[in-house]
């Protein structure tokens, strides 16, 4: 009888090791960095003080100067930098257990991105100021840091007291719904608004210890959660394509880590799927984590019952954060995601992400835009999750340009060839993705799309 019920306990070990790991109990919620009160970025900014005395903002910045090169340039870019990004909201959350890092949308921006309000002086900081470039205002105002060596805190605009405009929100919406490798979707998202924003900011941000810039957390944050409005959208939560950190990408890959942030041995697949085993969070705009661990082979089916949650507008963001009570920017951390990701008619309904911006208002301008100006075969090429309601583009016509159809989207900037040469970038894939993000722009240049942003 005794052996009988040893054998019961190992089956049913065996059954809950295949399910993968436990669901969180409950996940705390990222937030749109613009929908953030004053007060919320000064509960972040006494938490980021706490940790540079404690040496921690160093100690990120030179892990993240270590690993560089086993973490750019291949797949493991996403998982690597998923849990860099939690281990340092982990780290945060022991000096104040409300924090929780907001996200930031930088395409939103994208035409003049040196006037988004999250870089204003009392969230993220202006420009840096003096021969070193040193932060004044924001949320690091005066930060001195250790790594390489004692410094302030620097930024630098790549265009002087400005900064030159970045990628357009269409042009990542392309992305997460035209690629269908993870391979893919990492270099165009790696060599489109990774680089631009690193090296729109400059100082910290475009140095291998770019982590020190608070702006780097927000940002990959960000980027993270184009990677799971990716994954939820092509039903892909296992896909680990291509070169991983050490060869041929495999999802028992260790993360490559650096002793001074350690992530004890975690492997990429332990961070595929957020809202479960240690990753316990997930984005305000974006599809709940699944109502059961997915399998590694679909990657499961979770759209249905996770984007019925809720159908609240996104714009709900704003009033939640100005009705906070001053306790951190976690006064929403365990909130339920907005899920709202549909579309205009003849569009997917099945949870496909249709837009990349986390703005529903937005969102919905740019799908039902789209789908009136494209032609189905475009349409089904670019922007593979709409449905076209012509069989023909609708071209532009120039005369009326300024009355009917808005300013046209600028082509986005290319990569230096400093960064690409830091990165170790093969220079032919850089421009070809270059390419294919001029191509977007001028389609819908062409067309009679009005973008919304």
């Amino acid at each position: 009888m005794k052996l009988g019920f040893g054998l019961v306990l190992v089956a049913l070990a065996a059954v809950g090791s295949a399910q993968g790991p436990q669901r969180c109990s409950s996940n705390r919620v990222r937030r749109n960095a613009a929908s953030l009160s004053s007060q919320e970025w000064a509960s972040i900014a006494n938490v980021l003080n706490q940790m540079n005395n404690d040496g921690w903002m160093s100690r990120f910045g030179a892990s993240h100067d270590r690993l560089f090169s086993r973490v750019h340039g291949n797949t493991c870019f996403f998982p690597f930098h998923r849990r860099y990004v939690l281990e340092f909201e982990n780290i945060a959350r022991t000096y104040d257990p409300s924090f929780v890092v907001p996200y930031w949308d930088a395409t939103e921006s994208f035409r003049n991105p040196a006037g988004d309000p999250v870089l204003s002086a009392t969230a993220l900081g202006t420009n840096g100021e003096g021969n070193d470039h040193c932060l004044t205002t924001g949320i690091q105002a005066n930060m001195q840091v250790t790594y390489p060596d004692q410094h302030c805190v620097r930024r630098n605009f790549d265009q002087g007291n400005s900064i030159g405009s970045w990628y357009a929100p269409e042009i990542i919406s392309s992305y997460v719904q035209s690629d269908t490798s993870l391979a893919t979707f990492r270099e165009n998202i790696e060599y489109s608004i990774h680089g631009a924003v690193h090296l729109g900011l400059g100082g910290e941000m475009d140095t291998g210890y770019a982590a020190q810039d608070f702006s780097f957390m927000v940002h990959h944050a960000n980027l993270d959660r184009l990677w799971w409005d990716w994954q939820n959208g092509h039903n892909e939560f296992f896909m680990y394509d291509g070169t991983g950190s050490n060869g041929p990408a495999s999802l028992s890959d260790a993360i490559p880590e650096d002793s001074s942030v350690p992530f004890n041995g975690a492997t990429v697949e332990s961070v595929m799927v957020l809202g479960y085993g240690n990753v316990c969070y997930t984005y305000d705009s974006s599809p709940a984590p699944p109502q059961s661990y997915p399998s590694d082979n679909s990657g499961g089916s979770n759209n249905a019952n996770s984007n019925a949650n809720n159908n609240n507008n996104n714009n709900n963001n704003s009033n939640n954060a100005n009705n906070g009570n001053g306790n951190g920017n976690n006064s929403n951390s365990n909130a339920t995601p907005q899920n709202q990701q549909q579309g205009g008619s003849g569009s997917r309904n099945n949870g496909f992400v249709l837009s990349a911006s986390p703005n529903a208002a937005n969102r919905l301008l740019e799908t039902e835009g789209i789908q009136n100006s494209l032609g189905r075969d475009i349409i089904n090429r670019l922007f593979p999750g709409l449905g076209g309601r012509s069989s023909s583009l609708k071209r532009r016509d120039d005369d009326a340009r300024p009355s009917n159809c808005g300013d046209p989207l600028p082509f986005p900037p290319r990569l230096t060839d400093e960064w690409v040469k830091m990165h170790k970038y093969d220079p032919e894939r850089v421009e070809s993705a270059h390419k294919h993000a001029c191509e977007i722009v001028e389609t819908l240049n062409n067309s009679t799309y009005v973008s919304p942003y």
